[in-house]
């Protein structure tokens, strides 16, 4: 199935494009990342914009809680769904965890 890509202004994708980076503290990075998206969103007066953001801001968040390895694998996919213009929500999966 090919994902659709999904329609945002030049600016909106330069403001994602840096906040794509591995990090030595992912957490506070990525949860800065998060921040800054939805403040962007806020401002912006462009829907497609704002449903871009959106998108990434989950994208960060899921960077901001994976493990360091889910992350490692994570940050490749996110970067390729960014290059071809292609929604990062297709790339975040759920994860199981045992409880007991």
């Amino acid at each position: 199935m090919v994902e659709p890509k999904i329609a945002a202004s030049a600016r909106a994708r330069q403001l994602v494009a840096p906040l794509l980076v591995p990090s030595d503290a992912p957490f506070k990075d990525y949860l800065r990342a998060t921040d800054y998206c939805t403040a962007v969103m806020n401002y912006t007066e462009s829907q497609d914009d704002r449903e871009y953001l959106a998108q990434w801001r989950a994208a960060f968040t899921a960077l901001m809680v994976a493990n360091e390895e889910d992350r490692a694998a994570l940050i490749k996919q996110l970067r390729k769904d960014f290059q071809y213009d292609r929604s990062p929500l297709a790339s975040l999966k759920p994860v199981r965890r045992r409880t007991t």
